[in-house]
């Protein structure tokens, strides 16, 4: 049986990185994705968790710091939009590095098992030549900016790099890549992107034999003025207004400006002047007209090869043992009865609310110590002076309150269509009777529960940070009755809400009719087990067919309560009996 923590699985890392960078991360379903709201979607997997992290933290970053208008801009131009991709996952991870630096060793992992893992050396001789420009610009710019690991991939690129374009072209290009992190925003990585593809070789640069005048030159080689200008040191491209120097350096010099319109604007002439290599394409213009399907095999975006990973390890998992994320109200239910339900829950709690705050003051007030000197003897251990016991003071000292996270989970199977108002009137008598208790939080959800677009979640009765009549009011009560008990799945929204719910004392109460799902009971009782293994302490409390020998093959600590007109009782005694241990 497991008995590994809860703190270090996929849910409660994606709700921690959720909270903290403000994007909204759902652990469900078995297809890893990003949709067009900017919600982040990974699915279930304990096999391969580190992937997983890597994954959220990756996408997390896009969202927080990637303008997706400069990916609209740059898509009319295949080749554009993946040096685009690869150049701003480098950018945006770095900045994930800064920001959150518990997330550098999730995405190192991430890009050892993207990029390194599946790189065959072989491989890079057959590369055609725009693959080899975005291999070498991909893993170049990893290497040199953030990943050291990927050394060998890199030098192997380079080394092809520069035998495709030329030495010095191939150092002009990678002298742009390494400015990727000196951007602020994902319009002036597309700058370097139109800077790397106007670098490339262009038919529309003829060759120069090395002994040719060069551009910039006035009078014609061998001439005396020619003879002169070489001898006062003057660089022969510093002259004429369209010399290729003034292009490199106002191609340098741009910066945070808007970027170019797509290949008209890009496709400026070599700024290095140095001729291609004999036989080399023609890259410019195969750039800027190749397709997706001439760009087809490239690793361009780092997080969708990491999604299409997690998708297919998800095909592993059955889909029973995934757990629910937590949704919104019941989508399935009647104000009529819910009111009815709070009404009844009201009657119920008359006076549960004073009994147990009287009990818990009363513990605070009254906490008894012995001491060996005071004012007030115990009788009672007079007696036990003869054999050296001295303590015989009685010391009373007002008690520290201890705080107190509370979370209920209510089975609303088909099987609890006659229940549910008994049910629910129960859990809203003990939640006004905690309401007002010091230091006690309390929350409450129920499964499982049909959502507008087809996927089973848990439905919010309470949230821990709302008032009680705010949940009545945005219809927490009044569910209806549905579907099966996928106990194990419902168990996991349950326990990320009572950790991250503050209180020192953590306790998860489960109300159900039945058995959980066939097949499930041995893993209902190895995640309970892990729920207590975080500090949670979890209740089973059973009625109807949730006998005490159905109980005890997934609960450690149970009650079978027979009717559930008893689990109002049932449920505050459990609770009284926690708080005034």
């Amino acid at each position: 049986m497991s008995t590994k923590s809860l703190v270090g699985s996929l849910p409660i890392y994606a709700q921690h990185l959720a909270e903290k960078t403000g994007v909204k991360v759902f652990v469900e379903g078995s297809v890893a994705y990003t949709n067009v709201n900017r919600e982040v979607y990974v699915p279930f997997a304990d096999d391969d968790l580190d992937l997983a992290f890597g994954y959220i933290d990756h996408e997390c970053s896009h969202v927080r710091n990637t303008d997706l208008e400069a990916f609209e801009q740059s898509k009319s131009v295949a080749f554009r939009r993946h040096l685009l991709n690869a150049l701003e996952d480098i950018r945006i991870e770095r900045l994930s590095m800064e920001q959150y630096p518990g997330t550098e060793d999730n995405l190192r992992y991430l890009n050892r098992k993207v990029l390194l893992e599946p790189f065959v050396a072989a491989s890079v001789d057959a590369c055609p030549p725009l693959h080899v420009v975005a291999n070498a610009v991909l893993f170049g710019g990893y290497w040199l900016l953030q990943e050291p690991q990927l050394e060998v991939p890199a030098k192997a690129y380079l080394a092809r790099l520069d035998s495709l374009i030329g030495t010095d072209a191939a150092r002009s290009v990678m002298e742009v890549v390494k400015r990727t992190l000196d951007c602020g925003s994902t319009w002036e990585v597309l700058q370097l992107v139109d800077e790397i593809i106007a670098l490339l070789p262009s038919s529309s640069e003829a060759p120069r034999d090395k002994n040719d005048p060069q551009p910039g030159d006035v009078n014609e080689a061998g001439s005396p003025e020619a003879g002169e200008s070489d001898q006062e040191g003057q660089q022969p491209n510093q002259e004429g207004p369209n010399s290729s120097g003034d292009d490199e350096s106002e191609v340098g010099n741009q910066g945070a400006v808007e970027p170019c319109d797509g290949p008209a604007e890009a496709a400026k002439p070599n700024a290095s002047g140095e001729s291609a290599p004999d036989g080399a394409p023609n890259l410019r213009e195969l750039a800027m007209e190749a397709s997706e399907a001439d760009l087809d095999g490239l690793v361009s975006d780092v997080g969708d090869v990491a999604a299409a990973l997690l998708t297919q390890g998800a095909k592993s998992n059955p889909p029973n043992l995934s757990p629910f994320t937590l949704g919104g109200r019941a989508m399935d239910r009647s104000q009529m009865e819910g009111e009815s339900r709070v009404r009844y829950g009201v009657f119920q709690s008359s006076g549960l609310q004073q009994c147990l705050y009287g009990l818990l003051q009363a513990k605070v007030d009254c906490r008894v110590s012995l001491r060996r000197s005071g004012k007030r003897l115990d009788t009672g251990r007079l007696a036990m002076l003869p054999a050296g016991e001295t303590r015989v003071y009685r010391h009373k000292a007002r008690a520290e309150r201890s705080s107190a996270a509370v979370q209920l989970l209510l089975d609303k199977s088909g099987s609890m269509r006659e229940a549910m108002g008994e049910a629910e009137a129960a859990i809203y008598a003990v939640l006004h009777a905690l309401e007002s208790i010091p230091q006690v939080t309390t929350g409450a959800m129920s499964f499982p529960n049909m959502c507008g677009d087809g996927v089973e979640r848990c439905a919010l009765i309470k949230s821990w940070r709302e008032r009680l009549v705010s949940a009545v009011r945005e219809g927490g009560f009044g569910a209806s009755a549905q579907g099966g008990t996928p106990l194990v799945r419902a168990l996991w929204p349950a326990a990320c809400e009572v950790l991250r719910a503050p209180g020192e004392r953590k306790l998860l109460l489960i109300a159900t009719d039945g058995e959980p799902d066939s097949g499930t009971e041995q893993q209902v009782r190895e995640l309970v087990a892990r729920c207590e293994a975080s500090g949670i302490e979890v209740f089973g409390l059973g009625f109807g067919k949730a006998t005490a020998t159905v109980l005890a093959k997934c609960f450690s600590r149970y009650q079978a309560i027979g009717q559930v007109s008893n689990l109002k009782n049932a449920l505050y005694e459990l609770v009284r009996e926690a708080l005034v241990a």
